[in-house]
């Protein structure tokens, strides 16, 4: 791998990657040497070793040959710099990978030893299917297990739950047009939420979940925030209706977007309607797909407020402000000057900043946390995660 491969590589991912795209317009990788390179931003960026060191989407560095070849809708060859290759890929079937006998982690701090000669990934989208594999053996770790089925994975004698920081689930608004136009009516509905209610309902257990105000989860300290958290998990009926009634609210239809390919979207969305139905409010749960969801998710015409959870990451530079108007607008100038800090301390007010804004406008309302649970046989060592399954240093006792 030589400073060639990096400048090509990383160029590509800032052109046509979404955090690319969003967080390094404008900057460029050179060259200063064989194995040396500089990141050139526009402006400064507190949160650059964090992006680049993220895996989704991954600044994956692969050889320049590839990156010349590859037209932007995706490379042909997957060559990187790790201890496994592909050996077959079948795609929404499988990923076969082999050990490459020629890796090293000589001078590296983070070790990555190929204990297992083949990996094999496969795609099982049904959570059935997953849970029946991991508790008989078939499987050694079965990712995306949900609260309902994690007592299951306990009781058995061939695997155990492994958990790790989760998503935040928010609840939406449509704050460009309509009834949430206006803040009061946000508010509103803020003031009227029982979020352990609604995560209860998600999730089943305190044990999978957590009350939280903050944007970011507490195991990511530098951006954990208590800022505005008497808003939150307020569950006050008599002041949601005297907020309702500030807003102007003459019993308009509003549309609840919800999708049940993923449940505890949609539970929070069940909850959700029957709490504000409690403060007078007229709404409709409108269920999808998550193909068309996510369509009309683009398009503020199509719905009033609607429950997604986003995955957690230790820092908020992610834009989980998906919707449009004035209060999301402003929050931007705030996730500038946390980008524009010298360092994530020197950051501290703004990152407070941005909480208090976040409670005080309601771009969306914060619900909790959830905790990510994936199985792992008891037959498997080494497994870890971390923003996503490492596989790299297992290995299977028998």
């Amino acid at each position: 791998m030589t400073a060639d491969d990096v400048v090509a590589s990383i160029n590509r991912w800032i052109k046509l990657s979404s955090l690319g795209k969003t967080n390094f317009s404008g900057a460029e990788m050179t060259k200063t040497g064989d194995y040396t390179v500089e990141l050139h931003l526009p402006s400064p960026n507190v949160n650059t070793l964090s992006l680049l060191a993220d895996p989704i989407p991954a600044a994956a560095i692969l050889p320049k040959e590839v990156v010349d070849n590859a037209s932007d809708e995706g490379i042909k060859d997957y060559i990187g710099t790790g201890p496994y290759k592909v050996k077959e890929w079948k795609k929404n079937q499988y990923l076969l990978l082999e050990k490459f006998k020629d890796y090293s982690s000589k001078g590296r701090e983070v070790k990555k030893t190929p204990h297992v000669d083949e990996i094999k990934i496969s795609f099982v989208s049904d959570e059935s299917t997953r849970i029946s594999g991991i508790t008989t053996g078939q499987f050694d770790v079965a990712l995306s297990v949900s609260s309902d089925n994690a007592k299951q994975v306990e009781g058995s004698q061939n695997a155990k739950v492994e958990t790790s920081p989760g998503g935040f689930m928010g609840l939406f608004y449509n704050a460009d047009k309509g009834v949430f136009k206006d803040i009061n009516a946000r508010k509103a509905v803020n003031a009227a939420l029982n979020s352990k209610d609604i995560l209860d309902s998600s999730y089943g257990s305190s044990d999978y979940y957590k009350l939280s105000s903050s944007i970011v989860n507490k195991e990511y300290p530098n951006y954990y925030s208590t800022a505005g958290k008497e808003e939150y998990n307020q569950h006050d009926k008599k002041k949601a209706k005297e907020y309702l009634k500030k807003s102007g609210y003459n019993g308009e239809e509003i549309r609840l977007m919800a999708s049940r390919d993923y449940q505890d979207q949609y539970n929070t969305a069940v909850v959700v309607q029957q709490e504000l139905k409690d403060i007078g409010m007229n709404v409709k749960l409108e269920v999808y797909d998550w193909a068309t969801f996510s369509d009309k998710m683009s398009d503020t015409n199509q719905w009033d407020i609607y429950p997604v959870d986003w995955n957690a990451r230790s820092t908020i530079f992610q834009g989980f402000w998906t919707t449009k108007g004035t209060s999301v607008e402003k929050s931007m100038d705030y996730l500038n000057k946390i980008k524009a800090a010298p360092s994530v301390k020197e950051a501290r007010g703004d990152i407070d900043a941005i909480q208090q804004y976040v409670w005080d406008e309601l771009p969306f309302t914060l619900i909790g946390h959830k905790v990510n649970i994936n199985a792992v046989s008891n037959n498997s060592k080494g497994y870890e995660y971390n923003l996503g399954p490492i596989f790299y240093n297992m290995s299977l006792t028998k």
